[in-house]
């Protein structure tokens, strides 16, 4: 039984061994060094880029750095020189290629204006219900909407339990009409 304990504890440090060896042998080589960035050129163009003016000619931007009067600006020597380039690729423009006229503003759609009350001569009086002066009905078509509290209410959108004032404009929204209002005045 020594023997069969011996072998098992052998194989267990052999296991452990090969374990430990394939671990180290499979680690990551140490990262590269960057590559070396040449010092910027200052007051260089790149290549494929346009060259400053010459000196004199007022700079980039017409600027010639003498003291002008406030609001003056010094003229340019004359007009830009038209600026050579890579042709854009097929299919693309290029911005110097836009005219003034060609860009057009974004539409924009107008909302329609919410349709007008009625003028005050031409609004319905309401029909009083007989022993309930806190409700109306409505004349004509829009009969059929039953009863209509015309009852005033308090700053704080409490009930009073008094009528509006007779001749008071009142609108409703209709609710056979998303969108529109009715219109009338009380009794």
């Amino acid at each position: 039984m020594n023997s069969r304990l011996s072998c098992a504890a052998l194989l267990v440090v052999a296991l452990v061994s090969v374990t430990v060896s394939c671990k180290s042998r499979n680690q990551p080589p140490p990262p590269l060094d960057p590559a070396p960035v040449p010092p910027a050129q200052y007051g260089q163009p790149a290549p494929g880029e346009i060259p400053a003016p010459p000196e004199g000619a007022g700079g980039r931007f017409g600027y010639t750095g003498a003291n002008q009067a406030a609001g003056a600006v010094a003229p340019a020597t004359g007009p830009a020189p038209a600026p050579s380039g890579p042709a854009p690729a097929p299919g693309m423009r290029d911005v110097r290629d836009l005219g003034a006229g060609t860009v057009k503003p974004p539409a924009t759609d107008p909302k329609p204006a919410p349709p007008a009350a009625p003028a005050a001569a031409d609004m319905p009086f309401a029909n009083a219900v007989p022993g309930n002066p806190l409700v109306v009905t409505l004349p004509g078509a829009n009969a059929s909407l039953g009863q209509i509290s015309v009852e005033k209410y308090d700053s704080s959108g409490n009930p009073t339990g008094e009528p509006l004032k007779r001749g008071t404009q009142v609108q409703i929204p209709d609710p056979n009409n998303p969108g529109k209002k009715i219109y009338f005045k009380v009794p």
